[in-house]
């Protein structure tokens, strides 16, 4: 399985071919030219499922892409508060930059988000492990 097979299986939530592909035909830290790793891709879905065989399987849980994006940043800016919550429970940090600015004011200013998601999502995220 390659990348782009391994986000196709993503967005259709097929964990049973990512458990049987890593990692015999893909590494849980394999990322596109953008960076982009497995784990964000499964919380760009909010999939918890998968992102859970992920970390279990060894994906770096703080890897950033190349616009400083991480798992617990894509999760947040698309309001899947579970897969946040998942993220900071397996010691995700919340202190990252994306597109070079701090998560809440990323989160407030790009995301679309009602300010009571945000507002619950960084209540998680300041959270100490």
């Amino acid at each position: 399985m390659n990348f782009e097979e391994a986000h196709r299986a993503i967005k259709r939530g097929q964990i049973h071919a990512l458990e049987k592909a890593i990692p015999s035909t893909i590494d849980p830290n394999a990322t596109n030219q953008f960076g982009w790793t497995l784990l964000m891709l499964a919380a760009l879905e909010g999939n918890t499922k998968i992102g859970l065989l992920f970390l279990e399987r060894g994906a770096d849980i703080n890897a950033l892409n190349k616009f400083g994006e991480s798992a617990l940043s894509l999760a947040a800016h698309t309001g899947h508060l579970t897969f946040v919550k998942l993220l900071k429970s397996r010691g995700a940090s919340a202190d990252i930059c994306p597109h070079g600015h701090d998560l809440e004011s990323w989160l407030r200013n790009a995301s679309g988000l009602p300010k009571t998601k945000i507002d619950a999502i960084m209540e998680v995220a300041r959270a100490s492990q």
